[in-house]
């Protein structure tokens, strides 16, 4: 297995993003994508990176997360940290 990462291009926007997939080959991770991204996306033929597999594990946006609820967040992540 490894880590295959292809660019896609929003079809509307143009704007260029980065897709990465674990697989056995790179048509199967591109085929992945393909099922995920592909009816917004074009996804790029050919690999632009490709790395040891769960390189990268996830992603968390946390762009709309409130202020107001940040003192409960950070108590939280202590108290798992103090484990």
């Amino acid at each position: 297995m490894k880590q295959y990462q292809y660019d896609i291009i929003h079809k509307q926007t143009e704007k260029v993003n980065h897709v990465r997939a674990t697989a056995a080959s790179p048509e199967i991770a591109r085929a992945q994508i393909v099922l995920m991204y592909g009816s917004s996306h074009i996804v790029c033929e050919l690999f632009s990176d490709i790395n040891p597999p769960h390189q990268v594990l996830g992603e968390i946006d946390c762009s709309d997360f409130p202020e107001s609820d940040k003192p409960w967040l950070f108590a939280q992540s202590e108290l798992i940290e103090a484990v």
